[in-house]
């Protein structure tokens, strides 16, 4: 059987046995909608409180927080489809980029299309180390102290704009991380994050997840502010990037209509585990190394213990975040990496434990776009042609199934009998 699998700029074939495939697991796909019509319906019917057109009075100050490059959200096009009902506020924007790079003038005019040149000047980034920008509000029941960006605190009225995905270990994107990460210090990130060491942090689960738990707090605490008042807007997309649904008003209210259709997209039934499990990785998340750990966090749900799980991610802007690769580096087994990364927890070592989990109990073989020496280094085994990595996975599991898992970044396989 013959496949295209999406890379880079280009598309790689490869050919599977048609008795030897499970399946091909992908999102799905919605029917076309006016994205704009979409978009403004939602804010103009909330699920609470005012229409956002109601949000704010003409001249008064609105903070716009929205995504950086690395998340699929729309930002173009919801400005264009709710600039009737905002274009007369006082208006400023906050890019939220929690703890990655500052987005380049190039990303930042992709994601502000066409209003990018008369907002420019009206446009900050956040920056999660600079604790003079940044405000304490307190700390959650987890003990993570809450750092959040100082416009924010200030600000009387919030518009968040953002998307609702299937997230590794905080259930779900969009809604309060926004906030944490979005826009919090560095240190509440780091404190955040070590929560996704422990087993209850994971994809679509939000009951009794802490990572989830301790987000929903730093969001409160901001929402608690005197005078604050914060509209959200949330988009559902499918697996080409359209719009499947969008949700408005308080920002739990919209986060939590937005979740079971989510599920409806990206939580994709699989009868049963397989011997070898090919993640694939498509835009924006075959952006580096770093994001491509997710396909692997999903891919590793249907994979038989001593399975072979291949990521196939082009990784276009290198490694990303190497700090857990530091830690991989310096140790000699998973195990070790495991209790160095609980023992002395930094940011990205949650990346490192939880990778190492999977290197426990299967073998990861990579086709990415990173130097062979860096995929040693993270305990996998690296291919430079995916057809040749298909070919002897099949050889060493001969009796053996493949599932071929699209969109592994996002996708979230649920075992069902």
């Amino acid at each position: 059987m013959a496949i295209s699998i999406p890379f880079a700029d280009r598309d790689l074939a490869i050919e599977i046995p048609q008795n030897r495939l499970l399946g091909v697991l992908q999102p799905g796909k919605s029917q076309p909608l006016d994205q704009g019509v979409a978009i403004s319906g939602a804010a103009r019917q909330p699920s609470a409180g005012p229409s956002l057109r109601d949000f704010a009075r003409p001249g008064e100050p609105v903070l716009v927080i929205v995504n950086d490059a690395t998340r699929p959200t729309p930002t173009a096009a919801m400005l264009e489809a709710l600039w009737d009902d905002i274009c007369d506020w006082d208006l400023s924007f906050l890019v939220a980029t929690g703890t990655h790079r500052a987005p380049s003038q190039a990303e930042l005019g992709q994601m502000f299309g066409s209003f990018w040149s008369q907002l420019e000047n009206r446009v900050s980034i956040h920056d999660a180390s600079d604790e003079a920008g940044l405000a304490h509000l307190g700390i959650t029941s987890a003990g993570t102290e809450i750092f959040l960006n100082r416009r924010a605190v200030a600000a009387g009225k919030i518009l968040a704009l953002g998307s609702v995905e299937p997230h590794y270990f905080a259930g779900y994107t969009g809604g309060r991380k926004i906030v944490l990460p979005g826009i919090s210090g560095r240190s509440t990130i780091e404190q955040n994050h070590k929560l996704a060491l422990e087993l209850a942090a994971r994809a679509l689960v939000l009951e009794g997840n802490p990572v989830h738990g301790d987000m929903d707090e730093a969001l409160g605490f901001l929402l608690s502010r005197p005078g604050l008042d914060l509209f959200a807007v949330q988009a559902v997309l499918d697996r080409d990037g359209g719009i499947y649904h969008v949700t408005a008003g308080p920002a739990r209210a919209a986060f939590a209509r937005a979740v079971p259709r989510v599920d409806e997209l990206f939580a994709l039934p699989a009868p049963q585990r397989a011997d070898i499990v090919i993640a694939v990785m498509t835009p924006p998340l075959d952006i580096d190394f770093y994001q491509s750990q997710k396909g692997i966090e999903n891919g590793q749900l249907i994979l038989n213990d001593g399975g072979i799980l291949i990521i196939v991610s082009a990784c276009r802007a290198g490694i990303g975040n190497d700090r857990f690769l530091r830690l991989m580096r310096q140790c000699g087994s998973p195990s070790q990496v495991i209790s160095e990364a609980t023992g002395g927890y930094r940011l990205g070592y949650h990346k490192a434990a939880r990778l190492a989990r999977v290197a426990q109990r299967a073998q990861i073989w990579a086709v990415v776009g990173v130097e062979a020496e860096t995929v040693r280094s993270a305990f996998m085994r690296p291919f430079a042609h995916l057809q040749e990595a298909v070919n002897e996975a099949l050889d060493t599991k001969p009796d053996g199934q493949a599932w071929l898992l699209m969109d592994a970044g996002s996708v979230v396989p649920v075992l069902r009998s």
